[in-house]
């Protein structure tokens, strides 16, 4: 390569990093502008945030890069590793891959270890043995906090934050996700135990907090492929049923959406992570914008084929 080829290279690498700032640039206002809509949102309600978005208590280090945290982000898509990874944090001191291989296989077990050890999430101890990085973590509901946060904004472009604390509410104020969606406030309380490990109260104390924070649409999301129809409709129906007597069966019905996913007036959500979870938020989320067009728009039901 000549000098005045390698001289035109550099222009034009230098005119697609200049074009590289812009884009950057324009990207980092458009987030601190998502980011102070949602904020806006907040305020308009009357609530003074006080804490959001805490990191001590998520799983990967702190000095993670985007990439590493994009690859982190696309493994707890996976509802194996989501549960592996419960595993990895129960026995953080010492484990080996056949300690995790109640939800997935062996090889799977293996997988998943080498990818957590290049990711600095886990470290060997000896030949076949690992312990958690950060093993003051003794919880997977911030991780999961933060990758329904995270699912939020890379899935639905959603301004997100995680883990928020608010100043002087009335009903508690700690809301797990809070998110900004098609000028909607969103409101997501994360259960990471199985059906049989919440208790009513918990119910009680969700239906609480949306009357605090008055979102536009809430979900009580149980990370489960397991039914809500067992135990977790039926306890909103008894929670509802305590305070507004025989009228909550006409006022606030818990009724199926599709499968495993319930609404109560097409403003609050009970869903699972049976099949996928950003698919399950999407259905829901379509639904509620269904029913609010119809409240102003001249929307039919889809004709039958058969019609």
């Amino acid at each position: 390569m000549d000098f005045e080829q390698l001289l035109q290279e550099v222009m034009q690498l230098r005119e697609e990093v200049k074009k590289l700032r812009v884009d950057l640039a324009a990207l980092q206002r458009e987030v601190v502008a998502g980011a102070g809509l949602l904020q806006r949102a907040i305020r308009a309600r009357g609530i003074e945030l006080h804490r959001k978005n805490p990191q001590d208590d998520l799983v990967f280090p702190l000095e993670s890069t985007p990439d590493e945290r994009t690859a982190f982000y696309e493994l707890l898509k996976h509802y194996s590793f989501r549960l592996l990874l419960r595993d990895v944090i129960g026995k953080k001191e010492h484990f080996c891959a056949e300690d995790l291989v109640r939800y997935c296989s062996l090889k799977s077990a293996k997988q998943y270890i080498s990818v957590l050890c290049e990711l600095k999430v886990i470290e060997p101890i000896s030949v076949e043995s690992f312990r958690l990085v950060k093993t003051t973590v003794s919880s997977f509901g911030p991780t999961l906090e933060w990758f329904v946060a995270e699912m939020l904004e890379r899935e639905f472009c959603s301004p997100a934050c995680y883990g928020v604390r608010f100043k002087n509410t009335p009903n508690g104020g700690d809301y797990d996700v809070i998110a900004l969606w098609e000028g909607h406030l969103v409101y997501v309380e994360i259960k990471s135990s199985p059906p049989r490990g919440i208790e009513r109260g918990e119910i009680g104390a969700f239906l609480a907090r949306i009357t605090c924070l008055l979102p536009d649409v809430a979900f009580l999301f149980n990370d489960t492929q397991l039914r809500m129809k067992d135990k977790l409709a039926p306890m909103f129906e008894e929670e509802l049923y305590e305070h507004h007597g025989n009228d909550s069966i006409d006022l606030f019905p818990v009724r199926r959406l599709v499968e495993e996913l319930f609404h109560i007036n097409h403003r609050i959500y009970i869903i699972n992570s049976k099949k996928d979870v950003a698919t399950n938020f999407a259905t829901c989320l379509r639904d509620f914008l269904s029913s609010e067009r119809a409240r102003t728009l001249p929307i039919s039901p889809p004709r039958r084929k058969d019609a």
